[in-house]
């Protein structure tokens, strides 16, 4: 995948919807996806978990789509929680608190358990 790319595509895992994120959420990227994401996100009923393994790189803008999803979802009455994190978008979401706001999985496998 080409680094200046960012896509997004979710699956139902059982009543969890997973969205896998690829690519940077950077201020020129996250525009591309973030209607499609927040498409997906009103199709969860019960629990969504961001698989962000791909994501290498977060911006403010990145950032604030998924606070904006968190809103969503807690308008809807859904979890949201977030794995994968790479070391570079982890220090971010230190950094600023992130963790407060979500469920944090090392992986794909601990969210879904």
């Amino acid at each position: 995948m080409n680094e200046s790319n960012v896509s997004v595509h979710s699956e139902f895992v059982g009543d969890k919807l997973v969205i896998h994120v690829q690519g940077n959420l950077d201020v020129h990227n996250t525009h591309k996806v973030e209607q499609n994401l927040m498409g997906m996100v009103k199709t969860a009923t019960h629990s969504i978990v961001y698989n962000l393994s791909e994501v290498n790189f977060i911006s403010s803008a990145g950032l604030r789509m998924l606070v904006t999803s968190l809103r969503l979802c807690q308008e809807m009455k859904v979890s949201i929680s977030i794995c994968g994190l790479q070391p570079a978008v982890e220090k971010v979401f230190e950094i600023i608190g992130m963790q407060e706001l979500f469920t944090i999985y090392p992986d794909l496998n601990a969210a879904l358990s």
